[in-house]
């Protein structure tokens, strides 16, 4: 279970942050114009975005005091846990089971933040990532929290 790599991984935060991500992709979908030109690279272009900015503004608004945002660049890193020890997690729009070699490419704060988080050793080629996955329209089907350690994947939640 995810609370077994780190406390500040509860099922209730990832809940929320699952649940974001969803509602931001529902949004981007609402929002597409076909007819202007948009097609499933703009619109999950556009949910991406809209992901970031919607932990980041949850982030902010001090109701989630264990949600940071730690790198709000093309590579969105976000912190579950808060106090200088929370976990680093990114998101991405594909099949759990299949994460594709960019899935598991890790940022360099990502990997300070969880060194710090959970020591060297532990931290040692792990990545946390939401995968939410779509089907055929780009609808959510789910989101599943993912521990990944070079080839090897867990599929948490």
């Amino acid at each position: 279970m995810p609370w077994d790599f780190h406390p500040a991984l509860t099922e209730e935060r990832l809940r929320i942050c699952a649940r974001m991500l969803a509602n931001v992709r529902r949004d981007a979908l609402a929002m597409a114009s076909y007819e202007l030109g948009d097609e499933p690279w703009s619109v999950g272009c556009r949910a991406f975005a809209f992901g970031g900015h919607r932990l980041e503004r949850a982030a902010s608004s001090g109701d989630y005091p264990w949600l940071e945002v730690l790198d709000n660049s093309a590579h969105f890193v976000f912190v579950i846990g808060g106090n200088g020890n929370g976990v680093p997690v990114r998101f991405y729009r594909g099949a759990a089971e299949e994460p594709t070699e960019r899935t598991f490419k890790r940022q360099e704060v990502e990997v300070q933040q969880l060194s710090l988080a959970l020591g060297e050793a532990a931290a040692e080629g792990l990545a946390f990532r939401l995968a939410v996955e779509t089907d055929g329209t780009g609808r959510v089907d789910r989101v599943v929290f993912l521990a990944l350690r070079g080839e090897d994947r867990v599929e948490c939640f």
